[in-house]
């Protein structure tokens, strides 16, 4: 209901989010159909909140490796932010966290909630990084 009571105080505003929100869904039907690119764009939706619509306007190539790279920021940064790990194991992890982006199989059990299964599951993150051009 406070939502709808928003939309009647700004009626100028309706349109746009019609439309913003027609653009979410055909942007949603473009995710590739593979599971790790599902996992991707499942994870930004989850991790990312006001980032994933703006991120899934940008033309397919481009969206794909903005994706990539916004997660593995968001797992550096769920790595980097956990006081659960020791010192003397965090650093090793995060200064090597660039190879492991190459790693299919890597994964470390960190963060809470979203970010958890981030990473946990971060070979998907991996597998669809392998998948971007060679720019990328």
């Amino acid at each position: 209901m406070g939502t709808l009571r928003a939309i009647l105080k700004t009626p100028d505003d309706l349109y746009p989010l019609i439309k913003l929100k027609l653009a979410a869904r055909h942007a949603e039907k473009q995710i590739p159909p593979e599971p790790h690119w599902g996992f991707c764009y499942l994870m930004l939706q989850k991790v990312s909140r006001s980032f994933a619509l703006v991120i899934q306007q940008l033309p397919v190539e481009l969206r794909d490796a903005v994706c990539i790279f916004y997660l593995v920021l968001r797992a550096l940064d769920t790595v980097e932010d956990d006081t659960s790990i020791p010192t003397d194991v965090k650093v090793p992890i995060l200064i090597s966290f660039h190879q492991h982006v190459y790693d299919r199989e890597w994964h470390f059990a960190c963060g809470t909630k979203e970010y958890k299964v981030l990473m946990d599951q971060f070979h998907h993150v991996s597998t669809a990084f392998l998948e971007l051009g060679k720019l990328y």
